[in-house]
Formats: structure tokens, C-alpha cells, sequence
């Protein structure tokens, strides 16, 4: 152990630092998602666990294809933790220093430069991006980031030096992957593409015939994987899930990425409209906190900008060839998601950001100045104020502060409502509202999937009305939802 320590100080600290950084996720309680999650993962035997995994029908028409991530991960909440939240969060922060751990050995395999590796993992490790994953139990990114680079990792490695043992441990990794989370069917072409690199970088030419070749394993899982997919699981559908094959929106979607990797709020995307109109009431409520958030994300695009242009300068060709890279790593991986306009969130640059900071930390290490140590300093700076504000302002915070509640609310009166409908309402307060704080409720809670998780017994008699002057039959319980979203 100690000697592990020793070894990797520099990495444990930056994971510290993380720590620090995120620290109240660990308070979070469940939200939206969760509850389904929790529900589809409560498994009564071992047949019900190992159904998890089949590919010919999803829980309840799920389209989701994620049995290590939300089966696996959420039964541990019923076998394991008693449904507690605080363990599964404990469990994602051991998941995220591992991400933080492969992110480093990654860049140090294609590097070879520990320095750069360093700077690398810091900027990943502290970058505002992270507030989904670890916040937030339902993500999946996390899952999907360890088995994804571990795939490449072994993948190089075998391209490398041709063990097989590395070749079979990136195939079961890409397995994994996909079984943590569909946005894993890049992985190939992310190990294409590195590999490609890989060889330029040492300056000899890419074999494609023999790299074609070698992918063959992983395009044979991907053609079973989708065949599956197509025919028998089925795709999830929803209101964000709406495909927009537009150049405009694409170009729209893949700058909201870009700008969030340089740790911008995932909610400002609700505040400026087309032609860069910005909503007024971001700073009638919250300009304390936006001021500070853009003055520093301009400095922190000027110190980038500069340090390209000079780098350009002084050293044109392996900053263009980095360039490439790290724009085709940001590309590919977050392809999945970017045709997607209404489904944007910061949590899916898990994989894009090594690209961007790969990028940063290159630049800045080769400029022989301590600018890069100016940079860190803006960054993590920039990074806190954003986590900050979106623990005041996210509707992941807000939804959980909201589900404990009403969990509170029925743990405390649940004999109450013994043998009584129940009926969640608007009052004719709530008219002035732009919005219906019952239609706000049911999506927090998941409609009954909270009650199917945590009060069975009370879920058949649950219903959400909305009607401002309900009229109902006797013993039917009417309860304000207003009193539970905080305003």
C-alpha cells in the first residue's frame, strides 16, 4: 500500500483535490431517473439479475441498453446499501478516481511524457463537467468511460507489441462498455483513430490493411450488438430523444460542447436563444454569480488562444498534428450524442474532454514558461464558481432536494394515508406560476416510480391531477405540491 502511495502521490492528490471539489454529491439523495432505476433493479432471483442482460427484450420496453451501469449498479442499493443513497454515491467517487487514474495512464501511453500526463489528468479530474456524473446516480458515464479507455489502452498496447493477452482484455473491455452504455459503439473508431495517430507521432506510416484487419473482432460485436438492437431490444423514444440531422443545429450542438469543456454552466444553454440573445433574467437573478463565471472563461479562452498561436510559431507541425487528433478524438466520441440538440448535457463529454485538455496540456508544456501553471489556476478557479452555481441552480440538485422531501413528507405521515387515495394538486396560488408545480412533481419523482421504490404499498393509490379546484371523492388525500419544490 505504501508503496502504491509512493508511487502515485501526485495522482492521489489530484484525486484529493476532486474530492474536495465535489464533495456535497456525496449528500445527494435520488432524483427523475433513479427511481426508475432502482425500480427495474430490484431482482427477486438470479434468473431476474442474469435477465438483465438479454438482449431480446428490455424492462418494461426500456430502450435503454445499460445492465451493468443501472441494473448491476442499482441493485447494490437493495442487496447491499438498504437503498441509501450516500453508498452509491461513495461508489462513484471510487469509480471517478479510476477514471481519473486511466485518463493519466492513458495520455502517458501516447505521450510518454509524465509531465503532460499531469497536466492532463488535473485539468480532466477538476473540470466542472463532472458535476453530472457524480451528483447525479443515473448517468452511466462513468461505466462507460473506465471500460471505453480500457479498451484502447489494451487495444494500443496490442498494437503495439502484439501480446494477445492485451487484444483479449480490449475485447471484453469493449464488451463491457457496451453493456454499460450504447455510446460505446465508438469505441472502435476511437481506437482506430489513436492507433493512427500513435504511428504518425513516431513518424512511420500507418498499415491500414493490418489495422482493418484487427478491427474485425470489434465490428463483429458491433454488427451483433446492433442487429439485437434493431431487431428484438428496440431504441428508447422521448421528448429529448428527437433526431435532428440539421448542419445548423449539429454546428449549434458541438459549440455548446466545446464551450462547457472549458467548464461554462450547462444551464446557460437556457438563457441564450438565436443570435446570441440573452435572456434578461440571467442577470436580474443570478448576475453575481454569471459575472465572475464569463470573465474568467474569456481569460481562460485568451491564454489558450495565445499559447496556439505561439505554439504555431515556434513549432508548427506536431501542433497541428495534435490538433487533428484531438479535434477527431472530440468528433468521434461525441458523434452519439451530437445529433441530438434537445439532449444536451455536460456529463456526455466524459470522453470528449480528454481530447480538449490533451490539447491544452500539450500546448502549454511545450511553450518552456509557467503559463500553463496561470491557466490551472483559472481553470479550477472557473471550475468551482460553475459547480457552484449549478448546485444552487441545476435541476439535479433541485429534484433531489425536492424527492427528499416528499420522501420525509410520507415517512412521517405514511399511516395517514392508509386506505386513502392520494392526489398531488395545484392550488389557485399557483395560477401566476409559468409552470405546473404537479406536472414539476411527477417528473422529479418519476411519477410512481418513487412510491413503487420506496412506499409499494401506497403506489396504486397515487395520482397527479394538476386541477387547481379538484373535486373528489371522500377519503381521497389532496396534497399541495407546491410545498415540496421550495418556492
Amino acid at each position: 500500500m505504501m508503496r502504491f502511495i509512493k508511487r502515485n502521490w501526485k495522482l492521489l492528490c489530484i484525486c484529493l483535490v476532486s474530492l474536495i471539489m465535489f464533495f456535497p454529491s456525496l449528500f445527494g439523495f435520488y432524483t427523475n431517473d433513479d427511481f426508475f432505476d432502482l425500480k427495474i433493479s430490484h431482482f427477486h432471483s438470479l434468473t431476474d439479475f442474469l435477465n438483465s442482460f438479454n438482449l431480446l427484450k428490455g424492462p418494461e420496453g426500456w430502450g435503454l441498453y445499460r445492465p451493468l451501469t443501472v441494473q448491476v449498479f442499482f441493485s447494490s442499493a437493495w442487496t447491499i446499501f438498504n437503498l441509501n443513497p450516500f453508498y452509491l454515491h461513495i461508489v462513484l467517487f471510487i469509480m471517478f478516481f479510476i477514471l481519473i487514474f486511466l485518463v493519466y495512464w492513458f495520455i502517458l501511453l501516447i505521450s510518454k511524457n509524465e509531465k503532460m500526463s499531469l497536466v492532463v489528468t488535473f485539468l480532466y479530474a477538476t473540470s466542472a463537467t463532472h458535476f453530472g456524473h457524480l451528483y447525479f446516480l443515473s448517468t452511466q458515464e462513468l461505466g462507460l468511460g473506465i471500460f471505453v479507455l480500457l479498451s484502447i489502452i489494451y487495444g494500443l498496447k496490442f498494437f503495439r507489441e502484439g501480446k494477445k493477452i492485451y487484444y483479449a482484455i480490449s475485447l471484453i473491455a469493449f464488451i463491457l462498455s457496451i453493456c454499460s452504455k450504447e455510446t460505446a459503439v465508438i469505441t472502435p473508431f476511437l481506437l482506430a483513430t489513436v492507433v493512427v495517430f500513435d504511428r504518425l507521432f513516431d513518424r512511420k506510416e500507418p498499415d491500414f490493411k493490418k489495422l482493418i484487419y484487427r478491427l474485425v473482432p470489434y465490428l463483429t460485436i458491433l454488427v451483433i450488438y446492433f442487429y439485437f438492437r434493431i431487431f428484438h431490444y428496440g431504441f428508447t423514444t422521448g421528448d429529448s430523444y428527437v433526431w435532428n440531422f440539421s448542419v445548423k443545429r449539429l454546428m449549434n450542438t458541438l459549440t455548446w460542447y466545446f464551450v462547457w469543456s472549458f467548464n461554462l454552466p450547462e444551464s446557460l444553454v437556457d438563457f441564450l436563444g438565436p443570435g446570441i440573445h440573452i435572456n434578461p433574467n440571467l442577470w436580474l437573478y443570478w448576475s453575481k454569480q454569471i459575472i465572475p463565471i464569463l470573465i474568467l472563461f474569456v481569460v481562460e479562452i485568451f491564454v489558450f488562444i495565445y499559447a496556439f498561436v505561439k505554439s504555431l510559431i515556434i513549432n508548427r507541425k506536431p501542433v497541428i498534428g495534435l490538433f487533428a487528433f484531438s479535434v477527431l478524438w472530440f468528433l468521434v466520441s461525441i458523434l452519439p450524442v451530437a445529433f441530438l440538440p434537445l439532449h444536451k448535457f455536460t456529463f456526455y463529454l466524459t470522453l470528449p474532454l480528454i481530447g480538449i485538455v490533451f490539447l491544452l496540456s500539450y500546448l502549454f508544456t511545450n511553450l518552456k514558461s509557467k503559463i500553463y501553471i496561470i491557466f490551472c489556476i483559472v481553470w479550477i478557479s472557473l471550475s468551482i464558481l460553475t459547480i457552484k452555481y449549478a448546485v444552487n441552480t441545476n435541476w439535479i440538485t433541485q429534484g433531489e432536494a425536492v424527492s427528499q422531501r416528499v420522501y420525509d413528507y410520507f415517512l412521517q405521515n405514511k399511516s395517514d394515508f392508509s386506505g386513502k387515495a392520494i392526489v398531488f394538486v395545484d392550488t389557485p396560488d399557483d395560477a401566476t406560476l409559468p409552470w405546473s408545480p404537479t406536472a414539476t412533481l411527477k417528473t422529479v419523482l418519476s411519477d410512481k416510480n418513487f412510491f413503487d421504490v420506496f412506499y409499494p404499498d401506497l403506489s396504486a393509490k397515487v395520482n397527479y391531477t394538476g386541477l387547481a379546484k379538484p373535486s373528489f371523492k371522500p377519503g381521497t388525500e389532496i396534497i399541495g405540491s407546491r410545498q415540496f419544490l421550495g418556492y
